[in-house]
Parts: structure tokens; sequence; C-alpha cells
């Protein structure tokens, strides 16, 4: 039976587990969009010690939404054979910091509290194997349920923000979410440049201070800026912001 067709909820029971011995080991690793959070971008480019303006160039692709605003994928590697540039011969190198999308597979959520499966079992030969566990359990043991909390403010600002019409506005709005929510180190230097921005949200000395030196305190303030939405925005932006 194909796994793809199956509709599962949290307690549901399934078999997987991923290891070197199978033959399919990596090979979902490429030719394949992996989609990055902005939480995502944080850590990975903390762990490999690169700021994000550096990881986003070297490692990702902008795709653009219906929206007009732009979310990023991991760029794959022309010269290997479309494969994720994370992916050594042993592994993948950023694994402990490796993107909600690898760590919820081969599990896929399709809203609602329902669940199904990315990829059959004859490509992933995981699903064949004993180990036995719940949806609740899988997402919990990939560390999954932190990115709810950190990106809830993310999965809300659709509702807030919305481009005008006017080309030279939308062109502020479309760098100002990028800047906010994925290229966080030139948004921190931003704002340590214009720090009228921050007086104009009534931002603490102490909350300040946060947003200097902590990336989650910087990201959660970008998605509160952002949350101003349009109409509040277009006035920051039409004065002196980006």
């Amino acid at each position: 039976m194909d796994q793809r067709k199956l509709v599962l909820n949290e307690d549901s029971e399934f078999n997987f587990l991923c290891h070197d011995g199978l033959d399919c080991f990596k090979k979902c690793c490429r030719d394949i969009n992996i989609y990055l959070t902005p939480y995502d971008v944080l850590r990975m480019k903390n762990l490999l010690g690169m700021s994000s303006g550096e990881f986003l160039d070297k490692y990702t692709l902008n795709v653009q939404l219906p929206t007009g605003f732009s979310i990023v994928q991991i760029k794959m590697s022309e010269e290997d054979n479309l494969t994720c540039p994370f992916i050594t011969s042993k592994g993948c190198r950023v694994y402990k910091e490796r993107p909600w999308s690898c760590r919820i597979a081969p599990v896929d959520m399709l809203g609602g509290g329902k669940y199904s499966f990315i990829f059959e079992s004859s490509r992933c030969h995981g699903l064949n194997e004993k180990k036995s566990q719940t949806i609740k359990e899988w997402i919990s043991d990939q560390g999954l349920e932190i990115y709810e909390e950190m990106e809830q403010g993310f999965s809300e600002i659709p509702g807030y923000l919305k481009l005008t019409g006017d080309q030279e506005i939308d062109d502020k709005l479309i760098k100002l979410f990028f800047l906010a929510c994925y290229d966080l180190d030139n948004f921190r230097s931003y704002l340590m440049h214009n720090t009228s921005l921050a007086e104009k949200m009534d931002v603490t000395v102490e909350r300040f201070e946060e947003i200097r030196h902590d990336d989650v305190q910087l990201m959660n303030f970008g998605f509160q800026l952002l949350s101003l939405g349009t109409e509040h925005l277009k006035d920051l932006i039409s004065r002196e912001l980006v």
C-alpha cells in the first residue's frame, strides 16, 4: 500500500527507522525542495558560524509566493547531482540543527490534526523497519514542538501584511519582510543604527538589549514589527525604514 494515501492522527502508530545500513540512506536528500523557516535559518547559520547574509547567499534560493513576498529553500548542489549541500559521506553535517521539514520526514502534515507520509516504502526503506512509534511520539522525539512556539508570530504575518500596489512602497515592504524574517544579522545591524524605530515601538532599554544580543528575541521582534500591518508600516518606511 502506498503510505502517502494514508490519513493518520497523532495517536496513530507507524514503523520507521532511518540508518546508514539502508540502501536508500541519503537518497531522500537529493533533488528535493527543502523550504526553510526563519527559525531554521537562525539555528543553521549559528551552527555553521556564519552570518545570516553569508548563509542565505551561499546555501539558499528565494522563492516568491503568490502574495509577492519571498521565502527561502536550500540550494541543491549542481556540481553534485542536485544533492543537498549539507550531505557528507557520513550523513548530514547540520543534523543537530536540521530544518523542520527534515525533522518531520517521512511524516507529512495535512492540517487539521491529520498526517500522512511524504514517501512510500518502496523509496523510503526506513518505513519497512520494525521500530514503532506514534505520530505524537515522533514529533516530540524530533524536537519539533518548539517550532510551533518559535514561529507562531511568523504564521500570523500574512493576516497583517499585504502589498499595496504602489511599487516603491511594496519593494520596501518586501525587503523589510525578508530582512526581519530571514536576514537577522543585517536586520540587527539596521536596528542598531536606526534606534528611532525601536523608540517608535516603545521598546524598553531592557528589551532593546535582549534584541541586541539574542537572535530569538530579535526574530520575535521582527515578527512583532511586521504584525503592525501594512498601513502602519507604510508610514514608517515612507519616512526612514529600509
